[in-house]
């Protein structure tokens, strides 16, 4: 029962994260747009100074950086389960969180470093 209402109260909290932030997003463009501002920014705002012209775009770094925290967090997992044995149980629960953010941690800055080479691969074509 429990379970069914921590499913349910993060689903619907989510749905509420991403329906405030599209309705703020279309609030602060009408006032932008009612005050004369041209709404070709709206498009430049998206794509980086240092990708505009190129085929590559800012999904490609979005998901680059999401893979790479992604597979930091399943090798965090994988690495708590190898010390399963090896700890007991009050101080293990603490280590498997911990290892899975320093992992996730990890994948983020990895991601950053590959995002990065990718810009400077597009500025010297």
């Amino acid at each position: 029962m429990e379970v069914a209402f921590v499913f349910v109260a993060f689903i619907v909290s989510l749905f509420g994260v991403f329906y405030l932030f599209i309705t703020t997003r279309n609030r602060e463009r009408m006032a932008m747009i009612e005050k004369g501002v041209d709404p070709a920014l709206f498009s430049a705002i998206r794509e980086p100074r240092s990708l505009k012209g190129s085929n590559r775009g800012s999904g490609v770094k979005f998901t680059l950086k999401s893979g790479m925290l992604i597979i930091g967090m399943g090798i965090g997992c994988v690495i708590s389960v190898l010390f399963n044995g090896l700890i007991h149980q009050p101080v293990y629960s603490l280590l498997v969180i911990g290892i899975i953010f320093i992992c996730g941690g990890s994948g983020l800055v990895a991601g950053f470093y590959m995002g990065r080479n990718l810009e400077k691969k597009d500025v010297k074509e």
